[in-house]
């Protein structure tokens, strides 16, 4: 991959407010292409997601990870549409706060953000945390503590040097990632050959089980599966990494969702048809790897346990990384203080953003439970996806009048659809979720009152004030 060596290498507020295109200014160095962009969506998502879930899945689900996968993937490309749209509009760092703030408005802007910084902040806290206990498993002598350091510190190191570093450490953990799924694909087809499971690699029973199905268990093992596909969005934050216009950017997170979720549905129909008996897992939190024990042995157990640890760094490289350029993009709009849009002279990384995400995310891992932070993360999505929904509508239909037919259709149907399954799965979430959700937005509410003086100054989010 060749570097851009200009210094005038990103994207500025002013010059991309009408734009969809690359104009250059002092910022980000621009050294992604769109194949970086869809590798980079996929390993936030992480293409061995859905075999960390599978236990939970299933049984919430009743043997139905399949359709809970295909309902998930459509909930979701709605909203990941929405993204799309709203990068080709405005393509820089900021995402869901960048966008809400100049199709809605700036206080709700900052909220919304303010919900996905939650949302970054944890999920590279949680992916910290799920790859040093699974390297425990393999190592149970080392202690906690220094388990997170070995993933914490390099992920760090990897970010503050740059995205174009970053990325080909992306590319290596996302083919071992699909190696890995392979792997179990082909031990899982031998052991159906041998009569293991229904004793056949196509079978129905994969995809829908008539004894077992419910709607509500379906609508149960989506919201479950709609975890796998939170990452997407990630992809949008890059946009002033990467050297190609808005709308490719946009495709770019369509496409991660897409590839991913083709991933998670060969893993789960395998797993289903190979251990149909999905209530007899000892537990749910490792019932993958003990149907990877039935097909391959202790051996495959112990190499994808191996894998899915390892895939924790090139996952929490993205989250970190998608979480520095939110703060980057809060901080130079100074509605975060100014030292969070730091950018480093050489390597152009906000590198104070990605050490104050390094520091958070292992105190974090130490002290908060995974169940905790698995709730928190979806209501932190769901607020966000929410507003790029809204954000949609408001920019393409009332503001820039796009009110024919294909006008209302994509415009209209598309992200309000994508609205309203978000809003149905945040309202049937967890209660802890809820509380622990939404005293985070009214921390963030209060700390915008006090910034804006009582909601009397306006937040500085255009530069030419023009809003």
């Amino acid at each position: 991959m060749k570097v851009e060596t200009t210094s005038n290498s990103a994207i500025s507020i002013e010059n991309t407010i009408n734009s969809s295109g690359p104009r250059q200014t002092e910022g980000l160095r621009r050294v992604l292409k769109t194949r970086d962009l869809v590798i980079f969506g996929m390993v936030f998502m992480a293409p061995v997601s859905a075999q960390t879930l599978y236990g939970s899945l299933a049984q919430v689900s009743n043997g139905h990870a399949v359709l809970s996968y295909v309902i998930g993937l459509i909930a979701m490309i709605f909203t990941a549409y929405s993204y799309g749209r709203m990068t080709e509009a405005f393509p820089i760092a900021g995402s869901t706060y960048t966008y809400t703030s100049r199709a809605i408005h700036p206080y709700l802007g900052f909220i919304a953000g303010w919900s996905m910084l939650l949302d970054y902040v944890l999920i590279p806290m949680l992916l910290y945390k799920l790859s040093a206990v699974y390297a425990i498993e393999l190592f149970p002598s080392v202690p906690l503590w220094f388990m997170l350091l070995v993933f914490v510190v390099p992920v760090t190191i990897f970010n503050c040097i740059g995205t174009e570093v970053a990325s080909k450490v992306n590319i290596l953990m996302t083919g071992i990632m699909i190696v890995s799924i392979l792997l179990f694909v082909g031990f899982a087809i031998k052991a159906l050959l041998h009569g293991i499971g229904v004793g056949s690699i196509f079978s129905i029973q994969g995809i829908y089980n008539a004894q077992t199905f419910t709607w509500n268990s379906l609508i149960g093992g989506a919201s479950i599966a709609v975890l796998s596909f939170l990452g997407f969005d990630a992809v949008t934050t890059m946009a002033e990494d990467s050297n190609v216009t808005g709308k490719i950017v946009g495709k770019a997170a369509v496409l991660s969702c897409v590839i991913s979720a083709v991933l998670y549905i060969i893993q789960v129909y395998f797993a289903t048809i190979v251990f149909p008996d999905f209530q007899s897992f000892k537990s749910a939190d490792t019932a993958f790897f003990e149907i990877t024990t039935v097909v391959g042995g202790s051996g495959l157990a112990i190499v994808l346990a191996l894998i899915i640890s390892l895939s924790g760094i090139s996952t929490a490289l993205a989250g970190q990384a998608a979480a520095s350029r939110l703060l980057y993009g809060m901080g130079r709009e100074q509605v975060l203080p100014k030292l969070f849009a730091h950018i480093h002279p050489k390597y152009k990384t906000p590198a104070y953003s990605i050490l104050f995400m390094a520091v958070i995310g292992y105190i974090g891992a130490v002290a908060i439970d995974l169940s905790v932070m698995f709730l928190i993360i979806v209501f932190g999505a769901l607020i966000g996806f929410l507003c790029v929904n809204l954000s949609v509508f408001i920019e393409y239909f009332v503001k820039r009048k796009k009110r024919n037919f294909s006008g209302f259709i994509f415009y209209v149907l598309c992200p309000l659809f994508g609205l309203f399954v978000c809003a149905y799965i945040l309202w049937g979430m967890d209660r802890i979720g809820h509380i622990v959700g939404f005293s985070w937005l009214l921390v963030g509410f209060i700390y915008l009152s006090i910034t804006s003086k009582g909601f009397s100054k306006k937040v500085n989010v255009f530069k030419d004030d023009s809003f």
